[in-house]
């Protein structure tokens, strides 16, 4: 899938993150005769996998002050754009996880998509990453800590690794899966024991990619490379 310009927008993140949240509830799931209900079921015929829950929609970011504001909504509501505008952007977290090897090179983690995700089915990306769940109705608040663990939360689900921690360096809007990204880079030590798989369906093979090599291969990657992820790449200065 190609991206038009202006669909990808990095933003630098220059400290913590603290995201806050609007005490509305998330709007009910909707009903079938409905535009957004007929197209959910279209798009559950076509793709099984998906399933109804609650997700943090991004109203708005002050990198400055390094708060995110969100709103509560529902995974249904994201799926059905840009069919029906909802106006969801769903708050998400993505790792650059860094490995060294004996002599000192570092190398980073590309996960491949599996055909039946969302979006970008088959492409490769920077990973392990995935939606904020929304938490529990009295909390109105999510604090950097939060966000790492569900990081690590994805990381293992995913690629079978236990990871800790995490920087913050940018927020990166995809306008075509409609997502803002809080991307945290962790090391999560020697690259001879970072022994990743494809720990469930979400990805179907990964890849440690030294990061002098970054470049080239993301130029041959077969499938191609995420726009959010090049487009992160060039904000880190690899491309």
């Amino acid at each position: 899938m190609q991206h038009a310009p202006g669909e990808i927008e990095v933003i630098a993140w220059p400290g913590a993150v603290r995201v806050t949240i609007g005490r509305e509830p998330a709007p009910v799931e909707a009903e079938a005769h409905t535009p957004v209900g007929s197209e959910w079921a279209s798009q559950r015929g076509a793709n099984p996998r998906l399933f109804n829950g609650p997700v943090l929609s991004v109203v708005s970011l002050d990198p400055p002050l390094g708060h995110i504001a969100c709103r509560r909504e529902t995974y249904q509501r994201l799926v059905v754009q840009p069919r029906v505008q909802t106006g969801v952007r769903m708050l998400a977290v993505t790792g650059v996880l860094f490995a060294t090897n004996a002599r000192g090179e570092e190398h980073v983690l590309f996960g491949r998509r599996a055909p039946s995700v969302r979006i970008y089915g088959g492409q490769w990306e920077l990973g392990p990453s995935g939606g904020v769940a929304a938490p529990p109705a009295a909390v109105q608040e999510i604090t950097e800590r939060d966000l790492a663990d569900h990081l690590a939360d994805e990381v293992e689900e995913e690629i079978g690794l236990r990871v800790s921690g995490g920087t913050p360096v940018a927020v990166v809007r995809d306008r075509a899966a409609c997502s803002d990204d809080v991307c945290l880079v962790l090391h999560v030590g020697p690259l001879e024991a970072a022994r990743a798989t494809p720990a469930n369906w979400e990805y179907t093979e990964v890849a440690w990619v030294p990061r002098s090599e970054v470049r080239a291969w993301m130029a041959a990657a077969p499938g191609g490379v995420i726009g959010a992820s090049r487009a992160l790449a060039a904000h880190l200065g690899w491309v």
